[in-house]
């Protein structure tokens, strides 16, 4: 404001002068160095004044545009992001995570803990089984007596199958009661239902048709006590000797597996099998014993 005045007021002293002559014939007129240095001096700094308030507004204009860009910028990370951390809906989408997760920590030969128990137990049974008894619990993993704990070192695996105690999950569409997946924190929580299976064994059969066995769980054969679903085959492979004639059937009912996973890195946190079982042998009166068996599997390192 100060140097638009001081323009204005040497405008007004340059018109006065012109005016001082009257109507005699004009005199030459000198403005004076001091008045002419002062008004050049005006106008500069008038022009200068105007041409910061032009680059100001230029500047608050193109900043005010890159504030919006930068904001339409984070939303569509922000988009994004929330759509990479979309939890799969369809059955087939969850099974693949589900199988991706299980395979790739297999592959990795990851550490982790493991813990096996079965609780809820009852057995009925004739008066020479009984005298089994505790030894069939054993042979199923029933009673706190018989909780079974893996400490599994990362890399460490054995070369032999059975005692690579997380195995490769081959599960199916046609293997599932039900499958669900939710996002919470940054982590997939998988609850996949299995469906029922059955087993019998006896001196002259043998067979097993378990979806349960297929999720990754530690499954075999012959009797192992880190297995963790006893089919018949693997109880009779334990008694055969002493009850060549049993004959022996197994089954499980309400299995569920869940699988919590980290949404950035795909990799697990905690694995849990939690099903009923089911045991029936036809042998020394006859005999059946059931159970509720929980398999926990956590503290992975990749």
């Amino acid at each position: 404001m100060k140097r638009i005045l001081a323009l204005i007021l040497a405008g007004v002293l340059v018109l006065g002068l012109a005016a001082c002559g009257g109507n005699e014939t004009p005199e030459e007129t000198t403005i004076a160095p001091e008045t002419e240095a002062f008004a050049t001096e005006a106008v500069a700094d008038a022009t200068e004044a105007a041409t910061e308030a032009a680059t100001e507004a230029a500047t608050d204009a193109a900043a005010t545009e890159a504030v919006s860009l930068a904001e339409g910028e984070t939303a569509a990370v922000s988009e994004e992001t929330t759509a990479a951390a979309k939890a799969p809906e369809t059955t087939e989408e969850i099974l693949a995570l589900y199988n991706k997760t299980i395979n790739d920590a297999v592959a990795a030969k990851v550490g982790f803990n493991k813990e096996r128990y079965t609780d809820n137990e009852t057995l009925n049974a004739g008066f020479l089984l009984k005298t089994f008894g505790d030894l069939i619990y054993s042979f199923m993993g029933i009673g706190a007596e018989n909780k079974y704990t893996e400490d599994v070192v990362k890399g460490d695996w054995a070369e032999d199958l059975p005692h690579q105690y997380l195995r490769k999950s081959t599960l199916t569409a046609a293997d599932l009661t039900s499958a669900k997946c939710t996002e919470k924190d940054g982590k997939y929580t998988i609850v996949l239902g299995i469906k029922d299976g059955t087993s019998k064994a006896s001196k002259s059969e043998s067979w097993t048709k378990a979806s349960l066995d297929k999720c990754g769980i530690c499954v075999g054969d012959a009797d192992k006590s880190y297995f963790d679903h006893k089919t018949a085959p693997v109880i009779y492979s334990a008694v055969g000797e002493v009850l060549s004639s049993a004959v022996i059937s197994e089954s499980y009912s309400n299995a569920k597996v869940v699988a919590v996973v980290d949404a950035a890195t795909g990799h697990l946190v905690t694995l849990t099998v939690e099903f009923d079982i089911n045991v029936v042998i036809d042998a020394a009166g006859g005999g059946n014993a059931t159970g509720s068996s929980h398999v926990l599997y956590k503290n992975f390192k990749y």
